[in-house]
């Protein structure tokens, strides 16, 4: 007998994720979308990303995958208001120190559970916060799960940014404490997003890898951006220099996207985030990999620093697809790195 999985009485709330790079600004957008009315404190958890990469590469059913999602975030919420999802650490980017109004996270700790913190969830849309990595490419699954609940916010960079961090996140790749999902090909370790490329990935160094990693991720988002626009599937293109350039605007998009609406507490994350940022990446590091710069550096010198690195580190073949990536990027997303372009030697 082969019955179908299925998740019954599923909560009505909304899921927010929050997708995009590794130390590409997701954790400036959930912490002013975390101080937003009725949106709980954000968390990261690999389940989300482990089911829609098992799932779109065939390894998982569709009942299965489906179900899975939705009980893992019915659950989730019910812990959190109930005290069991609270992070005590004090430098985690999900922790207390990092999340507004965390003194009420306190109080959940001695609540007595049952149904009618269902009701609660669901008659106030208290929203599910998630931040994921890499994960919009494998995403229209969380659509079939979730369908109106899901709320998708898809954060950019730009390349140059962004190459820093996914070097960072690549030289350490084998480490036992890396948990990305990946493929064995040919006794090699391949990260589940090469697949389709897992010669060149293996053959690579690891400058060429982040190069390549970050120009065809990027494509692979531009396509799916593209796509949806031409759905009513609710997705919202945040870029990381705007958000930061002027936070002002991407609030107000950010409440006109999910229904909520600002709080004393969002004046408190513009002030821990530097927002208005006059240095784009002057800011704080949420992990080992983060690309943070001093704010006295200009633009252009930082832009400078980190393409020399790239030229020292990486091959041509590798640096031509990545500055195509760059232009491809520029086009789209307006900030003052556009016009740095030209500061690539000849």
């Amino acid at each position: 007998m082969n019955l179908e999985l299925k998740h019954y009485n599923s909560f009505t709330n909304d899921v927010i994720i929050v997708d995009g790079f590794w130390g590409g600004g997701k954790s400036v957008v959930t912490s002013i979308v975390g101080s937003l009315t009725g949106v709980e404190k954000k968390k990261v958890d690999g389940i989300y990303e482990y089911i829609c990469i098992t799932h779109s590469v065939g390894k998982m059913s569709d009942d299965a995958a489906e179900t899975l999602l939705k009980i893992y975030a019915d659950h989730t919420q019910y812990n959190n208001l109930i005290g069991r999802e609270v992070n005590l650490r004090w430098s985690d980017d999900t922790g207390l120190r990092n999340n507004p109004g965390s003194l009420a996270y306190f109080g959940r700790l001695f609540h007595r559970g049952g149904d009618s913190v269902i009701d609660v969830i669901n008659s106030k849309n208290l929203a599910l916060l998630i931040a994921s990595h890499g994960l919009f490419s494998v995403s229209n699954l969380l659509f079939e799960a979730y369908g109106s609940r899901m709320k998708l916010i898809e954060v950019v960079r730009h390349p140059v940014h962004l190459f820093h961090n996914v070097r960072g996140y690549i030289a350490n790749f084998e480490r036992a404490r890396e948990f990305t999902l990946s493929f064995d090909h040919k006794g090699e370790k391949i990260p589940w997003f090469a697949a389709s490329w897992a010669d060149e990935f293996a053959e690579s160094s690891i400058a060429d890898r982040a190069l390549l990693s970050i120009s065809r991720i990027q494509k692979s988002v531009i396509d799916l951006i593209d796509s949806l626009a031409k759905t009513d599937k609710p997705l919202l293109v945040l870029a990381f220099e705007q958000a930061v350039i002027n936070p002002t605007e991407t609030i107000d998009k950010l409440e006109k996207f999910l229904d909520r609406t600002s709080t004393k507490r969002t004046k408190r994350v513009l002030k821990q985030q530097s927002l208005p940022r006059a240095q784009i990446s002057a800011g704080k590091s949420t992990s080992s990999f983060s690309f943070v710069s001093t704010s006295s550096s200009t633009e252009k010198e930082i832009y400078s620093q980190i393409t020399e690195a790239i030229q020292s580190l990486a091959g041509e073949k590798a640096i031509k697809e990545f500055r195509e990536t760059i232009k491809n990027y520029n086009s789209r997303w307006a900030s003052p790195l556009n016009e740095l372009e030209s500061l690539w030697s000849k």
